[in-house]
């Protein structure tokens, strides 16, 4: 509702340009002019913002993002395995079963991250990954907070 008001708003103002550029007084035909020379000087810097991210990206300057999530899932693995060993000692089987579901995750990520390359790392996957790494920090906290009631 609120996508199609905007769309709406901004036709409304495209119409209201144009016509002021072609049909309003000398006031208003200076100001869409003004208008429509800063919508195309944004629309130029746009551009060559576009091009500076990609030769960025061809140089190398994402090539780090794939290797911080694998390190922040293998961390995680690690303190999956910390909590498991004190589900243990305390003999909390619920805890244990939760721990095993929540390490069968992260290995999931651990294996979908392996055969990434930043190339292939395109931002839709970044924030799938991103949402499930987050899920599953989230998930951890949970059984942590549980944990330590008992």
């Amino acid at each position: 509702m609120i996508k199609s008001l905007l769309k709406l708003g901004l036709l409304l103002l495209v119409c209201v340009l144009g016509y002021n550029y072609f049909f309003g007084t000398e006031a208003e035909k200076e100001q869409s002019e003004r208008i429509f020379g800063k919508v195309k000087d944004v629309g130029k810097d746009a551009w060559a913002l576009l091009k500076t991210e990609k030769e960025k990206y061809q140089e190398g300057k994402y090539d780090g993002a794939v290797d911080k999530v694998g390190n922040t899932v293998e961390s995680l693995g690690d303190l999956l395995g910390s909590l498991s060993r004190t589900a243990k000692d305390l003999n909390d089987s619920g805890a244990l079963d939760r721990l095993g579901e929540l390490q069968a995750k992260q290995k999931e990520l651990e294996n979908q991250l392996a055969g990434e390359t930043p190339e292939s790392y395109d931002a839709q996957k970044q924030e799938r990954v991103s949402g499930e790494v987050q899920d599953l920090l989230r998930q951890t906290e949970e059984l942590m907070k549980d944990m330590e009631k008992e």
